[in-house]
């Protein structure tokens, strides 16, 4: 694993806080780590199984780690809106004013990232039986990867580039580990609250929080496996936007 890891911090001041960190990483393997996605395994199936294809020749296994993510950036921050008692305005306004508008606190987690590294596998008739959780890759005969602009739900990347098996049945596929990249991840979510002091050492707190606030559609992997229907398209997403509200009471 190599990586370049950046952060920029703002301690309180002025009522706002925050941190901004960004890593450039690569990580690679030739061996599946101890929280494989295959079958009862953790996390999201990007190809990658318990056993390799080949346990002869492990230079064919090179290749991204399940975990591998290029570019990652996350930012967090609260920030005590300037209104009300003690702040930079509303020190001269009524009561009235300075209960309705002091108080209010936002807050946010914001995180964007690139997609998994993905690998094609294979089976069927095609394939010999390789025994336990190891998978066949298929022939690679072209480019797996299409331009940005050509990227669909129902095409994700270019499933001509893979070929099975001719003759069958056959044991290890000429495919790579993680030459193709799944769809990234953005998500913004957000917190207003405000405070109801009742004394000095009992407040009310009434929040309103927004999960994926601008409602993103980050979408799962697509379908690996070159002799399915669906090879190519994805058919998972995440959550849509998630609105809730919530009242503390501090003592």
């Amino acid at each position: 694993y190599n990586s370049l890891q950046m952060s920029l911090e703002k301690r309180l001041s002025g009522g706002l806080t925050g941190l901004v960190s960004y890593t450039l990483g690569e990580a690679n393997t030739d061996a599946p780590d101890h929280l494989s996605t295959s079958g009862g395994g953790a996390g999201i199936d990007t190809g990658r199984f318990r056993e390799v294809q080949d346990s002869y020749n492990l230079a064919t296994e090179w290749g991204p780690a399940e975990f591998d993510v290029r570019h990652r950036l996350v930012a967090s921050y609260v920030w005590e809106l300037p209104f009300g008692h003690g702040r930079r305005f509303g020190s001269k306004w009524g009561d009235t004013t300075n209960f309705l508008l002091g108080g209010w606190q936002l807050t946010g987690i914001h995180v964007m990232q690139t997609g998994l590294a993905l690998t094609a596998t294979l089976g069927g008739s095609s394939v010999l039986n390789l025994g336990g959780e190891r998978r066949a890759r298929p022939n690679l005969v072209g480019d797996p990867e299409l331009p940005e602009s050509e990227r669909t739900i129902q095409r994700w990347f270019n499933t001509d580039a893979f070929a099975a098996f001719s003759p069958a049945p056959q044991a290890f596929g000429t495919a790579g580990i993680g030459i193709m990249r799944g769809p990234g991840y953005a998500n913004f979510d957000f917190t207003l609250a405000k405070a109801f002091r009742l004394d000095d050492r009992r407040r009310f707190q009434f929040r309103t929080e927004v999960f994926n606030a601008f409602n993103r559609a980050n979408f799962g992997p697509p379908n690996i496996q070159r002799e399915s229907a669906g090879f190519g398209q994805i058919l998972t997403a995440g959550n849509a936007r998630i609105v809730q509200f919530g009242l503390k009471l501090y003592f």
